[in-house]
């Protein structure tokens, strides 16, 4: 597990921060291209990626890159979301967990992962979230050369997706690196997801910061119940971890959090990250490549989600 301190990244931003962003991009752009070459190489008999990590790991943005890179090197390619397989809500009964595979139409995805992987025929899904609802929305085919991507949380369990070894790759995305602060204490990867999806659902899915501080608990532990048990199961792992991204969250999300620092009661759970946004210089998005991971949470992004 890679680790940078604050100091260090204060004094990059402040000795040439354009160099920074692009070192940083540079290091997750490395592996995305690591993982493309040799899944090119052996597409014939692989020829699905199953792409799966925790909330805000940056899911969409790794397959949407890696599926650009898989068409630069000759290979049509096509991203699915596992979101699309959930049963309607109508389908369900008592109280429902939003993390847990029973979510998913199991069956079908079973079904239809086995379909595109020998090149027949299936009748996608399309799952619209206002209205809970699942309408059949597009007749596809794999082409012999095509690769698909298929993202989601449950995408390396089993259970949910088959014994598909003979014919997937697999990929684990999370946050990895920590950030040592000026005291010498560790900033858990797992609080740069959840600025991430602060940041993103504040900002784009209408919710508050406290809904989303909320959800947290029940967060991590479908994360520990569902996602970790089967991350062995990658044949890459990739770190998504932007070494400048706290910089530009920073003046976003900062004045969020101190304005609910005396009224929200579970506060002080999350006084770290007022803690390193106090210690980490800002930094302007306007150097921010349109492709970067950080544009899936804080806007802007050329990729199409």
């Amino acid at each position: 597990m890679e680790k940078i301190s604050v100091d260090k990244i204060n004094l990059k931003l402040r000795t040439d921060k354009k160099s920074f962003v692009s070192e940083c991009e540079r290091i997750y752009s490395s592996q995305l291209l690591e993982a493309a070459s040799a899944i090119s190489d052996r597409s014939f008999k692989r020829p699905i990626i199953l792409l799966s990590g925790p909330s805000g790991s940056g899911k969409t943005t790794t397959a949407l890159r890696l599926e650009r890179l898989l068409e630069n090197l000759g290979h049509p390619s096509k991203t699915l979301s596992l979101d699309d397989y959930f049963l309607p809500l109508d389908n369900s009964s008592g109280n429902v967990d939003f993390e847990a595979p029973e979510r998913i139409d199991i069956p079908l995805l079973k079904e239809q992962l086995r379909a595109i992987a020998e090149c027949r025929e299936v009748v996608l899904p399309d799952f619209n979230f206002k209205t809970q609802k699942r309408v059949l929305r597009e007749r596809y085919k794999r082409q012999k050369n095509e690769i698909v991507v298929i993202e989601g949380i449950h995408a390396l369990n089993p259970e949910v997706t088959g014994e598909n070894d003979n014919f997937s790759n697999n990929i684990y995305v999370s946050v990895r690196t920590r950030i040592i602060d000026k005291e010498g204490v560790s900033f858990h990867p797992s609080k740069i997801r959840l600025i991430r999806r602060i940041i993103r659902d504040t900002q784009f899915r209408g919710r508050s910061v406290e809904a989303v501080l909320d959800q947290f608990k029940s967060v991590e532990r479908g994360e520990n119940l569902y996602i970790m048990p089967f991350k062995e199961r990658a044949h890459f792992e990739i770190d998504t971890f932007i070494g400048y991204e706290l910089s530009v969250y920073k003046d976003y999300l900062m004045p969020m959090l101190l304005k609910i620092k005396n009224t929200y009661s579970d506060y002080y759970k999350f006084k770290s990250i007022e803690k390193m946004f106090e210690q980490i210089d800002s930094l302007e998005d306007l150097i921010v490549s349109g492709d970067s991971v950080v544009r899936e949470f804080y806007g802007g992004s050329e990729l199409e989600y």
